[in-house]
């Protein structure tokens, strides 16, 4: 069974602030959701890997300015993240909605 609150903290605590070269809305929104699908460290915080990842583009990239990334698990779950935008060249994943589970 999965334990959200639990999983969310690994997340923030695990340092998901990432940094880069972003020039434009759409290197921010490339890069997050590259990293969703190919982070180690992400995939084992949240136990789990993706499939797939769509990410809206952000409207500017102002800090605090956040975005939606939707990611698909290996078991068909759907994750939603938020992204916030620290600065010109950095932002940090939140996991956002967790997949209801029937266990």
């Amino acid at each position: 069974m999965r334990q959200p609150v639990l999983i969310s903290s690994i997340v923030l605590a695990g340092g998901l602030v990432l940094s880069g070269c972003f020039t434009s809305t759409a290197d921010f929104q490339n890069d997050a959701e590259k990293f969703i699908l190919e982070d180690e460290g992400l995939a084992e915080a949240v136990e789990t890997t993706f499939s797939t990842a769509e990410c809206e583009e952000p409207v500017d990239q102002n800090p605090d300015t956040t975005f939606t990334c939707i990611a698909i698990d290996g078991e068909g779950e759907e994750w939603e993240f938020e992204i916030v935008i620290l600065d010109s060249d950095e932002y940090e994943v939140n996991v956002s909605r967790f997949p209801t589970s029937t266990d």
